[in-house]
């Protein structure tokens, strides 16, 4: 039963970033900040992290496809990005598994490299007319704090999560 734990997490998030977060967060209060919910990045970022770049890119290309499936027009950018955001995120080292700070630097930087890998894909096809300074100001900072602090919120669940399946694990080897 644990084990399905992850993938029924990850669509919650990706629920709750798609609906919810739009329904309780009014445009209204930021006139000149756009806001992106990236749940789903920070569980990707972590899988990475505690479960190795082989499962988070997986984890990272499936969510990616589900993310181009409902939300855009062109199949593949969420599926590269998210794939490619865990891989250079997984940092398995046992010092980044066991500090908080480096898990939200890692996410933090996930996060950056992320959106500016997505703005700049669409930018290059022709898909976006938003020039870089405009996306990083309105955009990507407003964006970047929310999700640092939705981070500081997930880090410990995630990590309990995390050693409850490696113990899984350990008790099936036996």
């Amino acid at each position: 039963m644990i084990r399905f734990a992850l993938p029924f997490i990850l669509f919650l998030l990706f629920l709750l970033e798609g609906t919810w977060f739009q329904v309780f967060v009014s445009p209204s209060l930021f006139e000149n900040a756009v806001l992106v919910p990236r749940f789903t990045l920070i569980a990707i970022v972590l899988t990475a992290i505690f479960r190795g770049p082989l499962t988070g890119v997986i984890v990272g290309a499936a969510t990616g496809l589900l993310y181009d499936f409902v939300y855009t027009d062109l199949l593949g950018i969420y599926m590269f990005s998210l794939g490619f955001t865990a891989y250079i995120s997984s940092f398995t080292y046992h010092a980044v598994r066991v500090s908080y700070a480096w898990q939200v630097i890692i996410i933090l930087g996930a996060i950056f490299v992320f959106e500016w890998m997505t703005y700049g894909l669409y930018y290059v096809i022709g898909y976006t007319e938003i020039i870089f300074e405009e996306f990083f100001i309105m955009r990507l900072v407003p964006s970047w704090i929310l999700n640092g602090v939705v981070a500081l919120f997930l880090l410990y669940p995630f990590r309990t999560l995390f050693h409850r399946l490696e113990e899984y694990e350990e008790l099936q080897k036996r």
